[in-house]
Formats: structure tokens, C-alpha cells, sequence
């Protein structure tokens, strides 16, 4: 069984936006909600005025996350850091409890 760490990449946006980067676009949020559902990336967050965009993926390794973020559409209009993260708690998606009485 391959151990998966969590990472953090940050990703910074080319302000202003070009038009190449709006027509890219529809294309990234489909990878995205495909990463999501394979539970691959477990969160994504985009901060428009700032220029910059978050997500937290589970990757074998540095590399392997990198091989993750290539095949985001704007991968080659952006730069991103990552961050190999201890833990990284959410409050994730729950059902609401159901009461027997």
C-alpha cells in the first residue's frame, strides 16, 4: 500500500486575467470537480483581488503532487509553491444526526 501525504500548493494567478487564461477556465473547474470526486484534491479556494488560489491534494510525493498540478489546464500560466503539511483539519460533510425518540 503507497502512503499519501497531504500538500498545499500555492498558486499564483496572472493578474490581470488574459483572455487565454478566461478560456481555460471552464476546462480547470472540470479537473477540478474530477479531482474532487477521486478525493485526490480535498479542498480548492480562489482569492480574485489577491491573485491567488489554494488546494490541498494527496500525492505519494512532491513530485507525483507536481505531476497532480500538471494537469491543471492553467498550469503553464500560473506559479505555485508546495507545502508538504503535517495535518490539515476541516470540518468536511456530514449528515445531520437523527434522533430515535
Amino acid at each position: 500500500m503507497e502512503i499519501l501525504y497531504e500538500y498545499m500548493a500555492e498558486i499564483d494567478l496572472p493578474l490581470p486575467f488574459s483572455s487565454e487564461f478566461i478560456s481555460l477556465i471552464p476546462a480547470q473547474r472540470e479537473t477540478i470537480d474530477k479531482l474532487l470526486k477521486e478525493k485526490i484534491i480535498t479542498s480548492y479556494a480562489v482569492s480574485l483581488e489577491k491573485g491567488k488560489l489554494w488546494t490541498t491534494l494527496f500525492a505519494a510525493s512532491e513530485e507525483s503532487a507536481g505531476e497532480i498540478l500538471s494537469s491543471f489546464p492553467v498550469i503553464n500560466l500560473v506559479r505555485y509553491r508546495l507545502s508538504k503539511l503535517a495535518f490539515h483539519n476541516t470540518i468536511g460533510h456530514t449528515l445531520p444526526q437523527f434522533s430515535l425518540n
